[in-house]
C-alpha cells in the first residue's frame, strides 16, 4: 500500500512540474493585448474615454486612422463633454472581450473647428494615421477628442493596445509543490522498500552462552512499535504541511490582487483639480500678450479682441481714441506674458472660469496681476484685467500645491467676512467720500483719487463736479486664498459730472474728455467716466482684517454732453 501511495505522489508530482513549465512556456499568456473599433457612422467628433485609457498602468499605445488630416486633443473628461456638448459624436468607452465597445449619439452635425482650444493639454495633428502613446499628463480623468475640421467625419478606427499581465504564479507553485511531492514519493518508496524484507526475529535461547533477548508479550516481533509509527505519520503530515507552505504565498496572493483592484475600481473620487495645467497657463499667456502687443502697436482695438474682453477691452480701447485725438492720455502698461511668478486657478469646473497669473516683464516697474476668464467651453481665455501691484503689497498664497482653488459667487459669504459684492461696495464708499475707513484697510490709491476729485472740485470755477460710483457686477471674479479668505477682481466705474456753476455758463473740457466726447465746451454739463479696475483680499469670517488693496488700473474710458 505504501509503495502505491509513494508512486502515486511521483507521478502527480512530475506532472504537476510539468504543468507548471508548460505555463511558463507553452500555455504562456501573451505579452500584449489589442483591442479594436471601427464604425462607418459618420460624426464629426469621436470621443475615447477614460476606461479605454486605463486598461493598463503602463503606456497603452493608440493607433488612429483616418481619411486625411486629423486632429488628436487631449483634455480633461470633464472638459471634452463639455465642448462635444450636442454635437453628433462616437464615443469608444472601454474594452471587453478583445474588442472596443462604441456607440454613436446623435445631434449638431457640425461643430467649430476644435484646434487651438484652451482646453486642450497637448493635441497633434495627424495625415490618415498616427501612433500615440498614452499617459496620464496629470491626476484626474482624460479623454482624448478626435476631429477632422468639424464638419467632415472624425476618424473611427482604432487599436489600443497594452502590456498583458504575463505573471504566472500558479506555475511557481505547481513546480515547487510538484518537485516537493516527487521527492516525498521517492521518499517513501525507499522506506516501502526496507519494510518489505522484514528481520528474522533472534532466538530465544542458544547454546554456548549466546544472549538471549527478552520481548514484552503486548511488543510485536519484528515490526514498528507504536511510537515509531506515529512518528513516521508525523513525519508524511509535516512533509504536507510543507507543501502546502510552499503552495500557500503565492495562491491566495494571486486571488487578492483582483480583489483589491476591483474594490478600487470605480471608486475614484473627484478631486479638485485645477482646470489648467501650467503648460497650458504660459500658452494662454503668450496668446494674449501677442494680441494685447500687437493692439497697443497699432492703437487697433480689434487686434485685442480675440483675447481680450470686457474691463480690459473697454479701457485700453478708449485710451487708443484718446490718443488718437491728441489727448494727453499715457499709452496703457504693457502686459508680460511672463515669467508668471506665481498663480491663481479655479478648480470649479462650471464657467465662467478664473486664471490669474501675476508676472513682472522687463518693461513693467511692478507685478502686474493678469486677470483671465473662459466664458464657455469653447471660447478660449481672455484677460479682463490687468493691474499694477501697490507698494507694499504681498499676493496671497493658495493652499494647493497645483494652484488650485475654488471660486466664490459674487454674493457668496461662507467663511468671508464679506462677500464680494460686499467688499467692492465698501470700497466704492471708502474712494468716493472716506467712509468705511473701519473696513477699508488705508491705502496710496485712495489717497490719490481723494486728491484728484478734491482737485478738480476746487480748481473748475464755472462747472459744479461730483462724483460717484457703481460696480460693473459683471466683472466681478473671486478665489479662495489658504488662509480662508478671498481674492476679488471688478471694476468699478468712476462718473464725474461737470454742470455749469450758472445758467450760460461754459464748461471747457480738456482734450483727452475731448477726444470721446466731440467737443472741447459745453453749456449743459458733461459726464466723464473712468474704470478702476481693482484687486482685492478679503478676510475671512471672525479675522480683525481689514478688505486690503493688492492691485489697481485706472483709465478714461467715456465722455458725453448732456
Amino acid at each position: 500500500m505504501r509503495l502505491k501511495i509513494a508512486v502515486g505522489l511521483i507521478v502527480a508530482g512530475l506532472l504537476a512540474v510539468v504543468w507548471g513549465i508548460g505555463l511558463k512556456t507553452i500555455w504562456a499568456p501573451p505579452e500584449t493585448v489589442t483591442a479594436s473599433y471601427s464604425s462607418d457612422a459618420a460624426a464629426p467628433l469621436t470621443v475615447i474615454e477614460p476606461a479605454v485609457l486605463k486598461q493598463s498602468p503602463d503606456n497603452v499605445d493608440i493607433k488612429v486612422e483616418g481619411d486625411g488630416e486629423f486632429l488628436l486633443a487631449v483634455g480633461r473628461s470633464d472638459d471634452v463633454k463639455a465642448w462635444v456638448g450636442s454635437a453628433a459624436h462616437t464615443t469608444i468607452s472601454g474594452a471587453d472581450d478583445g474588442a472596443l465597445q462604441g456607440s454613436r449619439t446623435d445631434g449638431d452635425a457640425k461643430v467649430p473647428n476644435p484646434a487651438g482650444s484652451d482646453l486642450w493639454v497637448s493635441e497633434e495633428t495627424a495625415d490618415s494615421a498616427i501612433d500615440y502613446s498614452w499617459t496620464d499628463p496629470a491626476p484626474g480623468q482624460w479623454s482624448i477628442l478626435l476631429a477632422a475640421d468639424g464638419t467632415k467625419p472624425a476618424p473611427t478606427k482604432v487599436t489600443v493596445s497594452w502590456p498583458n499581465d504575463t505573471a504566472t504564479p500558479w506555475a511557481l507553485a505547481l513546480i515547487i509543490v510538484g518537485a516537493l511531492a516527487a521527492v516525498l514519493g521517492g521518499a517513501l518508496a525507499v522506506v516501502a522498500g526496507k519494510r518489505s524484507v522484514p528481520p528474522a526475529p533472534p532466538a530465544a535461547g542458544r547454546p554456548g552462552g549466546g544472549r538471549r533477548v527478552a520481548t514484552e508479550p503486548s511488543s510485536p516481533v519484528g515490526g514498528w512499535t507504536p511510537d515509531r509509527e506515529s512518528g513516521r505519520a508525523r513525519f508524511a503530515a509535516g512533509a504536507l504541511a510543507a507543501l502546502a507552505l510552499a503552495a500557500g504565498p503565492a495562491l491566495p496572493a494571486q486571488a487578492a490582487v483582483p480583489a483589491a483592484e476591483a474594490a478600487g475600481a470605480g471608486t475614484e473620487q473627484a478631486a479638485a483639480h485645477p482646470v489648467l495645467l501650467p503648460g497650458q497657463l504660459t500658452r494662454i499667456m503668450d496668446a494674449v500678450g501677442a494680441a494685447v502687443s500687437a493692439g497697443d502697436s497699432a492703437k487697433d482695438a480689434k487686434k485685442l479682441q480675440d483675447r481680450v474682453t470686457g474691463p480690459a477691452l473697454t479701457m485700453r480701447s478708449a485710451n487708443y481714441r484718446v490718443r488718437a485725438g491728441k489727448g494727453k492720455v499715457e499709452a496703457p502698461v504693457p502686459v508680460s506674458a511672463g515669467p508668471v511668478l506665481t498663480s491663481m486657478i479655479s478648480s470649479t469646473p462650471e464657467w465662467p472660469r478664473t486664471a490669474v497669473a501675476v508676472t513682472k516683464g522687463k518693461n513693467n516697474p511692478v507685478p502686474q496681476v493678469i486677470v483671465l476668464s473662459q466664458a464657455e467651453a469653447r471660447e478660449n481665455y481672455k484677460m479682463i484685467g490687468a493691474v499694477q501691484m501697490l507698494p507694499g503689497t504681498k499676493f496671497p498664497q493658495v493652499s494647493t500645491e497645483e494652484g488650485g482653488t475654488a471660486a466664490v459667487a459674487p454674493a457668496d459669504k461662507d467663511g468671508l467676512a464679506y462677500s464680494p459684492q460686499q467688499a467692492l461696495e465698501l470700497l466704492s464708499g471708502y474712494l468716493t467720500s472716506g467712509r468705511n475707513s473701519n473696513a477699508v484697510a488705508k491705502n496710496t490709491f485712495a489717497d490719490q483719487i481723494r486728491s484728484f476729485q478734491k482737485d478738480q472740485q476746487t480748481s473748475n470755477k464755472n462747472a459744479k463736479i461730483t462724483f460717484s460710483r457703481s460696480i460693473d457686477k459683471g466683472s466681478v471674479r473671486t478665489l479662495r486664498t489658504a488662509d480662508g479668505g478671498a481674492v476679488v477682481y471688478g471694476t468699478l466705474r468712476s462718473l464725474m459730472r461737470s454742470l455749469p456753476s450758472e445758467s450760460g455758463a461754459v464748461v471747457e473740457l480738456s482734450p483727452e474728455f475731448a477726444a470721446l466726447a466731440g467737443a472741447d465746451s459745453t453749456t449743459k454739463g458733461a459726464d466723464v467716466t473712468y474704470a478702476e479696475a481693482v484687486f482685492l483680499q478679503v478676510p475671512p469670517a471672525g479675522s480683525n482684517d481689514k478688505v486690503s488693496v493688492v492691485g489697481v488700473a485706472q483709465d478714461l474710458v467715456a465722455a458725453k454732453l448732456k
